[in-house]
């Protein structure tokens, strides 16, 4: 079963830095077993949070992901400039656009 990652992030530093730190965290990620699809949402309202979606085949292969040197190496620089609040969540429904009628 696919989980989601949901991680809301406030950035307290330059959003420039922080980019640059979740860009190096995205590069590692993608090349994980079992992740599957990424986004970085920046809010219009409050342009210091943002709120991160990724994808995984399972919650054990995130886990190994986040357990590994290389995501702890890739991490720690986020702790300066933004706090987070991740979970893992499972898709209960979803929903698409109807189709134009013909």
């Amino acid at each position: 079963m696919t989980v989601m990652l949901v991680n809301k992030l406030i950035v307290h530093g330059d959003p420039a830095e922080f980019e640059a730190i979740s860009g190096s965290l995205t590069e590692y990620m993608c090349r994980q077993p079992g992740y599957l699809r990424f986004q970085l949402l920046r809010s219009l309202r409050q342009p210091q949070a943002y709120v991160e979606i990724a994808e995984w085949e399972s919650a054990e292969q995130h886990r190994a992901a986040v357990t590994s040197p290389g995501f702890r190496e890739r991490v720690q620089p986020l702790a300066a400039v933004a706090s987070v609040e991740p979970d893992l969540y499972a898709v209960v429904r979803e929903g698409h656009a109807a189709a134009a009628p013909a």
